[in-house]
């Protein structure tokens, strides 16, 4: 009976692999290489055991931040005999041992680690598979890791277009990022509004998001708003209207209305 149900294991594994097999696998068995993660992402992959160990093996570069990234490993067998030789361990800096992979409450056929503490350093995912001549199939999902802002836009005060209305986005940078827009003025002296529509709206978004209103001549201030601003159009030429975002990697979505008060 008991080899009756070991070959039934070895069947249902063999199934398992044969499907995997059709989709990318990225796998390192090397410790000194392994498949960097620098993202978000998942890896599917097998591994055939022995009773020496074999291994498969990744890596992320941890902040130290104490933000909390999680590891899972699905397996296929994951029953719990399976289990007793299948799963992972996360290494850093010399070796040292930050945990091992623990059965999830969710999902027998998972194992799960979570981590996070104020050192950065780099992490050594090691996945292992001790039964002897048996295929297992791996699904390695890492997540928690942060996400790069996307790249900064640069627009220069010369590509202001005219408008009365506009709808946009703005991607933030401490440097501060920007949006131009344009009015002409005869400078019959007209007044005109700027209102400022974005969301959330509240301080930590307004003390580094809004709007700056410059004259036609030495860029002289005349009016700033995070929210809506008016100002007179007393001299002849182009007004610049600069739409400002501080908050590194964030975008805001906004829309920007010009009209008479």
């Amino acid at each position: 009976m008991r080899n009756k149900s070991l070959l039934t294991l070895v069947g249902v594994a063999i199934l398992i692999v044969a499907a995997i097999a059709t989709t990318s696998a990225d796998v390192s068995h090397d410790p000194n290489s392994p498949i960097t993660i620098d993202q978000d992402q998942y890896f599917d992959f097998s591994l055939v055991g022995n009773r020496a160990g074999e291994f498969a093996y990744y890596s992320l570069e941890y902040k130290g931040d104490a933000s909390v990234v999680t590891i899972e490993l699905d397996m296929a067998p994951g029953d719990p005999a399976a289990q007793r030789g299948v799963g992972f361990h996360v290494y850093c800096c010399n070796g040292y041992l930050i945990g091992t992979g623990r059965r999830s409450e969710d999902k027998v056929d998972r194992k799960v680690l979570e981590w996070a503490d104020r050192n950065s350093t780099r992490w050594l995912i090691q996945v292992y598979n001790y039964l002897h001549g048996v295929p297992v199939g791996f699904r390695l999902t890492v997540s928690g890791l942060p996400v790069a802002p996307p790249p900064r836009e640069e627009m220069q005060p010369s590509q202001a277009a005219l408008f009365s209305v506009a709808a946009d986005g703005l991607i933030g940078d401490r440097a501060g990022n920007f949006k131009y827009y344009k009015v002409e003025s005869k400078g019959d002296g007209a007044e005109v509004a700027l209102k400022l529509d974005y969301a959330p709206k509240d301080r930590w978004i307004s003390n580094a998001f809004g709007v700056n209103v410059y004259a036609p001549v030495d860029g002289l201030l005349v009016a700033q708003a995070g929210d809506e601003a008016s100002f007179k159009l007393d001299m002849a030429g182009t007004y610049l209207v600069q739409v400002y975002n501080y908050l590194h990697g964030v975008d805001i979505r906004y829309s920007l209305r010009l009209s008479e008060p």
